[in-house]
């Protein structure tokens, strides 16, 4: 059966006893003084149904009942019937880590200045969808009693817009835990397999690490032509066959993210170019032989087991800078890919990457495009659209498991072919700072919002 958008309310008593509207009661084929369960996130209690004289989809709970289930506000909310019952929500939880070194709870409570504007924005347009939201950690969770101190977010209480309520494990949980360390952290690995063998569905549960989709995605024919060369522990040997074949090739590591320790080689007539970044500041050295350039890189030789090799692309560029694109796609309540934004990023000077903590700058994705294709640039943002797409689609059907949001680095070479550099399953937001992707930042929100009611089952 259907799920149904019903108001919730709560009444003072002391009874296990809901009221449904007499519409809700024949939608869900049920009769009063019948005792059935209630169900809401992973707590369930035995209720008897009395029947509400009204037209309109109606459910009204005890107090008793909302304090058995936890149920933190009233609002609207969805109802389906399940065999033995009903079940309210859903219930939607976005799983992060401790923040600024303190307690989550304190760092959103006491310091909000401090706290993640991310989840502020995220949660801003929850009071449009029928389904509670909320942020949490695993530290907070009590498996026993299958509940959780959870943090909603309330804008119309000024001063209050954080409230701590103590709801149940939830239907399904947003993984947007920060960094890679903390995932690896025996909480946040705890709470995540207790979490899905209790039958709860997460979705991005990992973060990426690159040489894992390199090897997942590069061989499948659908999309292989869109990955650079690319290889595991780079020695001595695999650099001389690299650079014998392109001019130019990059080191990275598997697991690193945000640009971190990354190395540009390029090969010149009578030496090699090594450009890098070290204390903040863009660095390049000459070496005349190849040995010495490895050496300097990997003096630590346990290193290199954790460094990619890639092929260079000689991307389209902006006052001589190579620019690249992050696109950014999500899941929606349709459970169908969408483009939400795309953002051109530009190197900064002597940088090896686009990242914007290392100078980069943020360019209008569309008028980069059309600047440098200037027949038919509406045909190569579709292009890249749709094998941005294709490609989400295929990561979801290697994996196995929910995804509703992905961040790929891609870059169009000056023969208008398309490459992607990496599938990011918890991608930063730095593109919607540009003022012409502010619209898109609302719209990603609102995706995450809608594809959590989609797992949900509502």
């Amino acid at each position: 059966m259907t799920s149904i958008s019903t108001k919730l309310l709560v009444f003072p008593s002391g009874s296990d006893i809901i009221f449904l509207s007499k519409r809700i009661m024949n939608q869900m084929g049920l009769i009063p003084n019948q005792r059935i369960y209630l169900f809401f996130g992973m707590k369930e209690v035995t209720v008897k149904v009395l029947e509400k004289k009204s037209n309109q989809h109606l459910i009204i709970l005890s107090s008793a009942v909302q304090r058995k289930i936890h149920l933190p506000y009233q609002k609207q909310i969805m109802i389906k019937r399940e065999t033995d019952g009903i079940r309210i929500g859903p219930i939607i939880g976005i799983l992060t880590t401790d923040y600024t070194g303190k307690k989550f709870s304190n760092s959103s409570l006491k310091y909000p200045q401090h706290f993640s504007q991310f989840f502020k924005k995220l949660l801003e347009p929850e009071s449009i969808y029928p389904a509670f939201y909320f942020v949490f950690t695993p530290d907070q969770v009590n498996w026993q009693s299958k509940t959780v101190n959870g943090l909603f977010y309330l804008p119309k209480k000024k001063g209050e817009e954080w409230q701590q309520s103590k709801v149940p494990l939830p239907d399904v949980v947003y993984n947007r835990v920060p960094n890679r360390t903390t995932e690896k952290t025996p909480l946040v690995v705890q709470f995540k397999d207790n979490y899905q063998q209790l039958g709860g569905k997460l979705f991005n549960q990992d973060f990426f690490n690159k040489w894992e989709m390199h090897q997942l995605l590069s061989p499948d024919d659908r999309i292989k032509q869109y990955f650079p060369e690319t290889y595991i522990h780079p020695h001595l040997h695999t650099m001389e066959y690299m650079l014998n074949k392109y001019p130019l090739i990059y080191l990275k590591p598997a697991g690193g993210s945000l640009g971190l320790g990354i190395y540009k080689i390029q090969k010149e007539k009578n030496h090699y170019l090594l450009s890098y970044r070290q204390q903040n500041r863009n660095r390049m050295i000459a070496f005349k032989n190849l040995d010495a350039l490895y050496r300097a890189i990997f003096k630590n030789k346990q290193k290199s087991n954790y460094y990619l090799i890639q092929q260079g692309i000689h991307l389209l560029t902006y006052n001589k800078r190579p620019v690249d694109f992050r696109v950014h796609l999500h899941k929606n309540r349709a459970n169908k890919w969408n483009v939400v934004a795309i953002g051109a990023k530009v190197a900064g000077n002597g940088s090896v990457t686009t990242h914007i903590r290392t100078g980069g700058k943020l360019l209008d994705a569309k008028q980069f495009i059309e600047l440098k294709f200037h027949s038919e640039p509406s045909k190569m943002i579709a292009r890249l659209k749709q094998v941005a797409i294709q490609i989400a689609q295929i990561v979801e059907e290697k994996l196995g498991t929910p995804i509703g949001e992905l961040g790929l680095d891609m870059g169009i070479d000056h023969d208008a072919q398309i490459w992607l550099f990496e599938v990011n399953s918890k991608p930063g937001r730095s593109i919607f700072k540009h003022p012409h992707l502010k619209m898109a930042s609302h719209t990603s929100s609102r995706y995450l919002l809608e594809y959590g009611i989609y797992l949900s089952g509502f």
